[in-house]
């Protein structure tokens, strides 16, 4: 209106000038404004209309041009909402009330497969794949329409065909704020999410090296199959299998070859399994099988026969030919336990009976298993305290040259003094703290006593020879064994070569190569070398010849007939001539009466020891204790 009122003014502004020029002798006319000369003689109405429209013209521009920028901005905005439409992620749908789509984005093309031009004028219900059903829909819309909103998952149909999830959004738009004109859907394609929950719950209830299922799995699995159980009526055993030895092998050939023996053994153990089996892995060399229909201890027993015979085949491992076997322990629903706890700590304690009965064999549990079961419990428990609260002492049980009649050395032999049970032998608990880990520090605190011990001994005047100290085999085996044995002749400045390590001999035979570089720096300190119970670890000859030993030890189990059984004697013999071949000193112990002692003068073994000479007492007592005056008396 400004500009057509702009104009109107301008055009009579030129209609009056026309009209002045036309007529050349109009009165001259008063100034414009005041002060404003008219030479002219322009009639004034004329020059004011002129002014006027040039300035309402001048106005009119500006606004045109402001309202072109407006337009510009406007359409700016627009197309960078557009565009950012089109680059986010989530797919859009604009649909009018009548749920016709309007538009799309370049996301809903990609995750669809369709076109914009495919799906305009068309019902977002030509994306359904039919999962849901019209029902489903309608209850969607009726949400929509009565809060004007809905968010949920969905599953829809891909141009290909392809069936996927999207998790989605719609939202009723009312341009007038009362009535619906149009809807906007906003969804995601899940797909990919889901496949990443599937793996991650995969890998929660698998094993990874065997992609057996995991402890987590066996008890979602028993808690399914015992929720529906009816004792009486529905029976199902429980197998734990673990493998002998398994240790062994990790430590001489590696971790590596260790889990592809578990490999193998896995993948044969899962050909038994049928319908009505399941074969998980519970970690470490540990398998379990759930027989979830039982109809008698038979097909127990035959399915065991079958596990022990495709473990035992051999397998080849990295050019090693290995041989394994199980101890399986089984327990029974409902005779031995009613719910998954139970059934897997009996069939645990029934599998801890076979292998300490021989191992390579099964057990089915019993109730005394049990019993025991508590009482090493409880031990275990007590023998912790045991080391805390200072009950562990040693005692010392002298060795003897039968040469001389004098004692030569000493060895350290571990007492647990129980505030209630008195002395307690090490027969009883050292494989109790083997199998519970207390051994390292255990056998830290021995070495450490008999050093501190013989060292004092000597400060005293007193000389006792060595201090031979046995090694466990996990002791041994520690990467900071050698450390270990340094910082504590270090700590008690006990000279390293009145110290006697004893290792068993089936000890070094695993991982000889290793036992060799170990026996080799302890050599190199100064520490004297022995073998405990030679004869019982069945060592080669090329490979004991290869260690840097001081002693063989006999062990006392082969003393115990040599008066009486030829076989024993000649064994024995035997042991000492090889020992003496090699070049190593012989010490035999477990020397109960005369007859043995005066066989073993007549071998020349040098060192002796048993009940017959000493037996093992406190410090104080070794030191001013000798009964070998019925062996000196041969002498004479």
């Amino acid at each position: 209106m400004l500009f057509a009122m702009g104009a109107v003014v301008l055009a009579w502004g030129l209609i009056g000038l026309d009209l002045w020029i036309a007529s050349r002798h109009a009165d001259a006319g008063i100034a414009l404004l005041p002060g404003l000369p008219n030479p002219q003689g322009l009639p004034t109405w004329t020059l004011l209309l002129l002014v006027l429209g040039v300035f309402l013209t001048f106005l009119v521009a500006q606004a045109y041009r402001q309202l072109l920028s407006a337009k510009r901005q406007t359409e700016a905005k627009l197309a960078l909402q557009c565009l950012i439409v089109d680059h986010v992620s989530e797919a859009m749908i604009v649909t009018d009330s009548a749920q016709r789509i309007l538009s799309v984005n370049a996301a809903f093309e990609q995750i669809t497969g369709y076109a914009g031009n495919d799906v305009l004028g068309k019902t977002p219900t030509m994306l359904s794949a039919g999962h849901h059903g019209l029902g489903s829909h309608r209850n969607i819309w009726d949400f929509v329409a009565e809060n004007g909103y809905w968010e949920g998952e969905l599953w829809d149909r891909r141009k290909d065909g392809a069936i996927y999830p999207k998790q989605m959004r719609i939202t009723a738009i009312c341009e007038d704020g009362v009535h619906v004109s149009h809807f906007v859907s906003v969804f995601t394609d899940t797909s990919e999410n889901k496949a990443q929950a599937e793996r991650l719950e995969f890998l929660a209830r698998h094993d990874p090296l065997t992609n057996l299922p995991n402890r987590l799995a066996l008890d979602a699995h028993l808690d399914a199959i015992l929720d529906g159980a009816v004792p009486g009526i529905n029976r199902m055993a429980l197998l734990i299998i673990d493998l002998d030895n398994f240790k062994t092998i990790n430590d001489s050939l590696g971790h590596h070859a260790g889990d592809r023996l578990l490999s193998e053994l896995a993948r044969r153990l899962g050909g038994q399994m049928d319908k009505t089996k399941r074969l998980f892995r519970l970690g470490g060399d540990e398998f379990v099988v759930v027989i979830d229909r039982l109809f008698s201890e038979e097909t127990v027993i035959e399915l065991v026969n079958r596990l022990v015979g495709v473990i035992g085949e051999s397998c080849n491992i990295d050019g090693h030919v290995l041989h394994s076997t199980p101890s399986i322990g089984i327990s029974l629903y409902p005779e031995d336990g009613r719910d998954a706890q139970a059934l897997i700590r009996n069939a645990d304690t029934a599998m801890y009976y076979a292998k300490a009965n021989g191992r390579n064999n099964y057990k089915f549990f019993t109730e005394p298993m049990n019993a025991a079961a508590n009482k090493r419990l409880h031990l275990e428990s007590e023998l912790w305290s045991a080391l805390a609260e200072n009950q562990l002492i040693l005692h010392y049980q002298p060795q003897i040259d039968l040469l001389s009649g004098k004692i030569v050395g000493v060895e350290a032999l571990v007492r647990w003094r129980h505030p209630q049970r008195g002395l307690i032998p090490p027969v009883e608990f050292i494989p109790v703290a083997e199998e519970c880990g207390l051994i390292l520090p255990l056998g830290h605190w021995v070495l450490l006593t008999a050093c501190r011990q013989v060292k004092s001994w000597l400060d005293a005047g007193i000389d006792m020879g060595e201090m031979a100290v046995n090694i466990s085999a996990h002791q041994f085996r520690q990467p900071e064994f050698i450390a270990s044995v340094q910082a504590i002749l270090a700590e008690t400045g006990l000279p390293a070569g009145r110290l006697e390590l004893e290792i068993t001999e089936s000890t070094i035979m695993h991982g000889v190569d290793e036992a060799i570089q170990t026996f080799a720096q302890l050599k190199a300190m100064g520490v004297k070398l022995a073998i405990d119970d030679f004869g019982t670890g069945y060592s080669s000859l090329a490979y004991l010849r290869r260690f840097p030993l001081d002693r063989l030890k006999i062990d006392r189990s082969f003393l115990a007939d040599v008066e009486t059984d030829p076989d024993a004697a000649s064994l024995v013999t035997s042991i000492v001539l090889l020992g003496r071949s090699l070049g190593l000193q012989l010490v035999a112990e477990g020397v109960e009466n005369f007859a043995q002692a005066e066989f073993l003068r007549t071998l020349e073994c040098e060192r002796v020891q048993g009940f017959h000479f000493y037996q093992p007492v406190c410090a104080e007592e070794v030191v001013g204790v000798g009964r070998f005056q019925e062996f000196a008396a041969l002498q004479a």
